[in-house]
């Protein structure tokens, strides 16, 4: 991102897409940026959690929009003191995005989606040890972010890239490629 007026960075993907690690490596790219991490903002919740996989349900969808609210509310205030806020959720649909952009307005909204073939997630999910997911089909969550989601931002396609040559391109092109209408 060149020296422009400071937006919100958001990179989303399935899981296992490279999330974590890029987006950690993005804000090392800018001489003033803060990572915000939706997994330990949700995980903030010690006692009631619900989560979209362990227990899915009206609980679990209040608890999303509490998430995102307060990554929005961090990433505002980031901004606001010259620094980048570059987020790491998953944006899964249409409405969680509209919400990312009515919250963060009137600073621009970057939507970076990574999107490495579901196999490569698989494989990255497996080599991740106690933290693997295995056995949850990614399919699902991927067809509801193309459907929704497929004509906003930029779709990159990391397979065959580093953390470090994925993050370098954001880094570069995301001004040109992310910018959602909003």
């Amino acid at each position: 991102m060149s020296q422009r007026e400071p937006g919100c960075l958001i990179v989303t993907g399935v899981p296992a897409a490279g999330k974590s690690t890029v987006s950690h490596l993005v804000s090392l790219n800018h001489p003033r940026a803060a990572r915000i991490d939706g997994d330990v903002l949700s995980y903030m919740v010690t006692s009631g959690r619900a989560g979209p996989v362990s227990s899915p349900g009206p609980e679990a969808d209040r608890q999303a929009r509490l998430c995102a609210r307060n990554i929005c509310a961090l990433a505002s205030n980031f901004a606001e003191e010259g620094f980048v806020p570059v987020v790491d959720t998953v944006v899964q649909d249409r409405a969680t995005l509209d919400f990312f952009v009515a919250e963060l307005r009137p600073r621009p909204v970057l939507l970076v989606v990574l999107a490495p073939p579901l196999d490569v997630c698989h494989r990255r999910d497996a080599a991740r040890g106690d933290r693997a997911r295995v056995g949850i089909d990614l399919g699902p969550l991927r067809r509801t972010m193309l459907d929704e989601l497929g004509d906003s931002g930029w779709w990159l396609d990391n397979a065959d890239l580093t953390p470090e040559e994925t993050a370098a391109a954001i880094t570069s092109h995301a001004y040109d490629k992310a910018v959602v209408a909003g």
